[in-house]
């Protein structure tokens, strides 16, 4: 008896095993259909991609198609008992979501390409009313009426924007016109001012001021006014492209913004560094320009209200778009730019984030115990890894070095060299998809895409060792007039040495030789010459013994020779609602102060 039971449940379970297993051969089927499908699709991708060598695609996807179809085989012919078969469509359908995944990937990158090369036709512009953090004011409506402070001959056509939007809205402002911006914060503190209207891409020179540092904290935004601008030129303008970048040297100018979020928005160019490359000889030259190099900018076709061939920090020339900073740089150096790279903030963050970090090697004594830029934990002497937000402070770090900017300048080679090696790097398998990912809004460039295409079946069809040389230009630091900010400023006037060095050591490379076959200037500043800009005349110039209209009242030294101040004529003499200076504790402006070092 015992035993029928036994053969009875044997028989159920073989009746059950027998019922499972078209469900098993019909989702076998379809899943080998999706694998093969998605297969011959993702190699479809691949080919219109154009990435990769053929030399290296076509073995590739014969292994990998053979793969695929000895699996359906063995899948769909083979297996004769349930478990194996549920076994193999487990494989099966593992293997179709890689290809799915795969698919989706390519296709990211495909519109990554299209992405990144195609320069967006407009720039955002903003414009803002800021008041003081204890206003009543809140909105638009509350400025009827009230006197707001601008600054006479700075960012015109975004103030008169930002009137002409306050007046759409039936708000009817005064105005005080002040003369600098140093001025207008003055006005506002002590508040002669309801408020003021400031393009915000100012903030940042405003925070780098020693009594303004806390600006956001001690001010609010209480109207916004956005608008567009074409950009000055186009991707196929003012490109000088070469013929193939795997064959031919070309350099590139990687702009930084000092700013988080979109590409699109006017900003300063915070990071400049020409990347010149040889593919023949394997070799790569950074060569940065300070942020606070004092060159005469080069304005773009196009581009409004830009002081054409004046005396400005290099940092500001990005408010008139990469293209005035590259212009800016060309006519500096006398060299040739290829291409363009525009990156911010957000970019740098999530780029090393994305391949999971990146190890940079700090030489003794140049240890950071807390970044000043964001309050992150700083770096030890020998090798660090550093997230997203670290590798960023640590690229922007001057104020714990005693070289300030220079050393900055460095950090940021290191970074990027750092960057560029993780992402040759074997470990890049593992964190494409999200490398793509981070890619896709991180930067943009005037580099057609083909050729982005034909440098990576470059790397991979040679797999190069690069050779990474660097130069820095130095100079010393000044205090001088910029026309863009209609104020004076810190900034560094070149050594004439250290431009001609860049020149040839940029040649040299595009000639196929190495950097290194050049010269470094003398270390001995005394023997170094500043460059010569005794032409520009008509601008005030502590560095060409005129200083007009200051309040200076000691005669300054420098390195190179001495000077006197003419304070006949008073800073202040022209600007409206003037009263006596407030004390305020050493946070606010005092229009008679000791201003030998300068506003920033």
């Amino acid at each position: 008896m015992r035993k029928n039971n036994v053969q009875d449940t044997a028989r159920k379970r073989s009746v059950k095993r027998r019922k499972m297993s078209p469900l098993l051969k019909l989702l076998c089927f379809i899943l080998s259909v999706a694998s093969l499908g998605l297969v011959a699709f993702l190699g479809f991708q691949l080919f219109k991609l154009d990435m990769l060598p053929l030399t290296l695609l076509l073995p590739i996807l014969f292994v990998v198609v053979l793969i695929t179809l000895l699996i359906i085989v063995f899948s769909n012919f083979k297996c004769r008992k349930n478990v194996s078969k549920l076994i193999m469509t487990i494989v099966l359908a593992a293997m179709t979501a890689a290809y799915g995944l795969g698919n989706y990937y390519v296709y990211g990158l495909s519109n990554l390409f299209n992405e990144v090369t195609n320069l967006t036709d407009k720039v955002v512009n903003k414009v803002n009313v800021y008041a003081l953090a204890g206003s009543s004011m809140a909105s638009a409506s509350d400025l009827k009426g009230k006197t707001l402070g601008i600054v006479a001959g700075l960012d015109e056509q975004g103030t008169n924007r930002c009137i002409e939007d306050l007046n759409k809205e039936d708000v009817q402002i005064e105005t005080a016109e002040y003369y600098t911006l140093s001025d207008l914060l003055y006005g506002l503190f002590n508040e002669q001012v309801d408020g003021i209207i400031l393009n915000e891409t100012y903030e940042n020179d405003i925070h780098e001021q020693g009594d303004y540092t806390n600006f956001g904290v001690m001010t609010k935004r209480v109207y916004e006014s956005v608008y567009y601008t074409d950009r000055s030129t186009s991707q196929s303008e003012s490109l000088n492209a070469v013929d193939s970048i795997t064959t031919t040297p070309f350099t590139i100018l990687i702009s930084g913004n000092d700013s988080y979020g979109s590409l699109a928005q006017t900003s300063r160019s915070d990071v400049n560094m020409l990347v010149t490359i040889d593919p023949s000889n394997h070799r790569v030259l950074m060569t940065s320009l300070p942020r606070d190099l004092y060159v005469p900018i080069a304005c773009p076709e196009g581009a409004e209200d830009c002081p054409d061939d004046t005396l400005n920090k290099l940092t500001h020339t990005g408010q008139y778009g990469v293209e005035a900073t590259d212009e800016t740089i060309e006519k500096a150096l006398d060299i040739t730019v290829n291409y363009t790279v525009r990156v911010n903030f957000s970019s740098l963050v999530n780029l090393v984030d994305a391949v999971g970090g990146i190890d940079v090697y700090v030489e003794e004594g140049l240890e950071v115990d807390t970044f000043y830029a964001n309050g992150t934990e700083g770096v030890q002497a020998g090798w660090n890894h550093l997230d997203g937000e670290r590798a960023l402070a640590f690229a922007r770090e001057r104020h714990a070095y005693i070289d300030g900017d220079a050393q900055r300048v460095k950090n940021q080679q290191i970074v990027l060299e750092a960057l560029i090696n993780k992402v040759i790097s074997p470990s890049m398998i593992i964190n494409f998809g999200s490398f793509i990912d981070a890619l896709g809004g991180a930067f943009e460039t005037n580099m057609p895409a083909d050729q982005i295409r034909s440098f990576i079946r470059y790397q991979f069809a040679m797999m190069p060792k690069w050779n990474f040389e660097s130069f820095t230009i130095l100079g010393l630091v000044s205090t001088e007039y910029c026309t863009i900010q209609g104020d004076y400023a810190s900034v560094m006037i070149p050594y004439e040495e250290y431009l001609e060095t860049a020149k040839e050591k940029i040649d040299a490379v595009l000639s196929g030789k190495s950097s290194d076959t050049i010269d470094a200037p003398t270390s001995d500043t005394s023997l170094l010459t500043l460059r010569d800009y005794s032409e520009y005349q008509d601008q005030p110039s502590t560095y060409e013994n005129s200083m007009p209209d200051t309040t200076y009242q000691e005669p300054i030294q420098d390195d190179t020779q001495d000077w006197q101040v003419d304070d006949s004529q008073q800073y202040y003499d022209y600007v409206p609602y003037q009263e006596e200076p407030v004390q305020d504790d050493g946070n606010m402006y005092d229009p008679n102060a000791d201003m030998s070092q300068g506003y920033y």
